[in-house]
């Protein structure tokens, strides 16, 4: 995959929707969802600073940066269209939601995918995370292919390369903590699906989100953070699909 941001910018256009992926992820976690984009809106799928690049470029950006790039494009946004809707994954989620708590007038709906609210690491994730690193992946290992197309950055066997993405990760257990102190403030209606087989979000990330009447929650059953499977795919779709139907402007007759 390119790992390319996706814009398509419709001149009359009142909603635009824009897509974050999560902490070394990609624009393409969202091409099962791009079809269902009303042909009408605008679409904004950014790549965050420093991703779909090497293990040094990744290290050499930081959380302030990729929160900067998301306030400034909503900012610009917020300038052009009536409504903005945030479709985003994993950390893209806790953007969305600091997003929407600051600018509920503008920020219509979120879309929330596999929201780290409480981070966990199970053995899976330390052997996907080993696999793509390494090379180490059988065709056969759906979990493991899922994690490297999901990974933007271009895997290196000089693991000292490494190092220097501690502190990103240091960052990103600030910002779900900041995030989550944050939540009770939330208003705009959201959905939020989470995967019962997440091996880098804990379930209990689910429970901060039940007494929130405005938000809306999914268990995907089969599923893990990266690798939707056994129909949850298709039911990830028909919510998407209904969230826009929910917003799409009526078309004169």
């Amino acid at each position: 995959m390119a790992h390319e941001p996706y814009f398509s910018v419709k001149d009359q256009a009142d909603t635009a929707i824009l897509m974050i992926h999560g902490i070394l992820g990609t624009p393409d976690h969202f091409k099962p969802l791009l079809p269902l984009v009303p042909a009408e809106w605008s679409v904004y799928n950014i790549l965050l600073d420093g991703h779909g690049k090497n293990a040094s470029d990744f290290s050499n950006s930081s959380m302030a940066k990729w929160k900067t790039q998301v306030s400034e494009l909503i900012d610009q946004l917020s300038n052009h269209y009536d409504r903005i809707l945030i479709a985003a994954h994993s950390m893209g989620t806790l953007f969305a939601i600091q997003e929407a708590i600051k600018h509920p007038q503008k920020i219509k709906g979120l879309f929330l995918l596999g929201s780290c609210l409480r981070a966990t690491l199970k053995p899976l994730a330390v052997q996907n995370a080993l696999k793509v690193s390494l090379g180490w992946i059988r065709k056969t290992d759906e979990a493991a292919m899922a994690a490297a197309d999901a990974c933007s950055i271009m895997p290196t066997k000089k693991l000292w390369n490494y190092l220097g993405w501690v502190p990103r990760y240091w960052e990103l257990l600030r910002e779900i903590r900041l995030t989550r102190a944050l939540l009770p403030q939330l208003s705009v209606p959201s959905i939020v699906c989470q995967s019962a087989h997440d091996e880098m979000v804990s379930q209990k990330a689910a429970g901060y989100f039940q007494n929130l009447p405005q938000v809306e929650q999914v268990i995907l059953n089969h599923s893990t953070h990266f690798h939707y499977k056994n129909g949850d795919l298709q039911r990830l779709q028909v919510l998407f699909e209904e969230f826009c139907a929910n917003y799409k402007t009526e078309m004169p007759q």
